[in-house]
């Protein structure tokens, strides 16, 4: 629209004077040029790359993502695209191979702009790529040397051994004695996951949290009742689950109650999905998170849960509306922002550039403050509990934003972040 509105006009004026024809062909042909040189760039088009576990290991794993990519950016092809050009998916399937995601990722740097909104539990295939060719990556990541990598840009920042701590903060103010006798479910199904498990351990012990029971499960397991056996027995007060999905969450809630085991079930952004069904058996589970209730209920205070919600069921009437498929949206946000102002004939370069200027995110309210640019994740959050069917804001939660008082970071010596 820039090129259209701006140079052709101003061509056009020097056209009526004779000159302009010179004018116009020089813009045109560093326009071409510029296309040309750039990889998944035409005069109509940016196509950029993404790579999901979608097929296996568990067929439809991260297919959320592709969804939640592609339904933004139907949302902005549907006002134009940008700077005149429609956004193009290139969305692959990882088979859940390493060798696949390399052949795939090299294609991806060969041929498309950038990489964009995937999500594999093997993207640490897709690094060595990216590092090679210097193709900038917008996505949440699982790998954990490739949160840090100089290319990679999340919408949600991830830091290796680090996670913000203002909602055990709080979860320790409510209940102090819960904290004293904590059991944890596991899972050994990615890196990911058991880094993960050791951060939480990490930081909930440095505030005095205790933990009496802990397992790490395969990720075909489904079956928990031994373990809620032997948490009654170990005394448990409070049961922690960030790691499994919310299908075996939700068989969790069931388990504790039937064993008659007195702890609140406190789990993560993870578990809030249509997939966690627990019936009546789920009441009270509390639910801690950085995003907003994006599956309609915060819809009325946040209009981008709207927007969120309609686009990407119309992406996949089927979908489940899941983190993944948020993921998936709020990078494709952070890179059209930046794309917004590469230039009318962008570079990878130029979107870099950017990219390293985004240093407040928030993805029109759908999740907490970010800095994309130096990586350096928010530090709010909100809480919701499980009640008939329905997340409900609770606690100390404002109705339309999140909470910020107590915040901290654990490890606290990151990049200057308090504790």
């Amino acid at each position: 629209m820039k090129l259209r509105n701006g140079r052709i006009v101003t061509c056009g004026l020097a056209l009526a004077v004779g000159v302009g024809t010179l004018a116009l062909g020089a813009t045109s042909a560093t326009a071409a040029a510029t296309a040309a040189a750039t990889p998944g760039v035409t005069a109509n088009t940016i196509t950029v790359g993404s790579i999901s576990d979608i097929s296996s290991p568990i067929p439809g794993l991260f297919e959320g993502a592709k969804v939640g990519t592609q339904a933004y950016f139907d949302y902005i092809n549907s006002q134009g695209g940008v700077n005149g050009r429609k956004l193009v998916l290139d969305a692959r399937d990882s088979a859940f191979s390493s060798g696949t995601v390399t052949s795939e990722a090299q294609s991806i740097a060969k041929n498309d702009f950038a990489f964009v909104g995937g999500y594999s539990l093997l993207d640490g295939a897709e690094q060595p790529i990216i590092d090679a060719n210097k193709v900038p990556m917008i996505a949440q990541t699982l790998t954990p040397s490739l949160s840090a990598d100089p290319n990679l840009y999340s919408a949600i920042p991830t830091v290796n051994g680090g996670e913000g701590n203002g909602f055990f903060k709080w979860f320790k103010s409510q209940n102090p004695a819960a904290v004293k006798a904590v059991g944890f479910i596991g899972s050994n199904a990615a890196a990911s996951a058991v880094a993960s498990e050791k951060t939480y351990k990490a930081l909930t012990y440095n505030l005095g949290y205790k933990w009496v029971y802990s397992r790490d499960a395969g990720y075909t397991e489904t079956n928990f009742l031994p373990d809620m056996i032997k948490m009654k027995s170990s005394g448990v007060k409070m049961v922690l689950e960030i790691v499994e999905g919310p299908a075996e969450v939700s068989t969790m809630a069931q388990e504790i109650k039937q064993q008659g085991l007195n702890a609140p079930l406190v789990t993560g952004a993870g578990t809030y999905s249509k997939a966690f069904d627990p019936g009546s058996a789920g009441n009270g589970t509390i639910l801690f998170t950085s995003t907003a209730l994006y599956m309609g209920e915060d819809a009325k205070v946040i209009p981008a849960v709207s927007t969120f919600d309609k686009w990407a069921k119309k992406a996949d009437p089927q979908t489940a509306l899941d983190l993944f498929t948020l993921d998936g949206w709020i990078n494709a946000q952070l890179f059209v922002q930046a794309l917004k102002l590469a230039g009318t004939n962008p570079t990878r370069a130029s979107l870099v550039a950017q990219l390293n200027k985004i240093n407040s995110f928030n993805a029109s309210g759908l999740i907490t403050s970010q800095n994309p640019a130096q990586k350096i994740p928010g530090q709010c959050w909100l809480v919701a509990k499980y009640t008939n069917g329905q997340w409900l804001r609770y606690g100390p939660d404002p109705k339309a934003a999140f909470v910020c008082n107590p915040k901290g970071f654990f490890p606290a010596s990151y990049k200057g972040i308090p504790r």
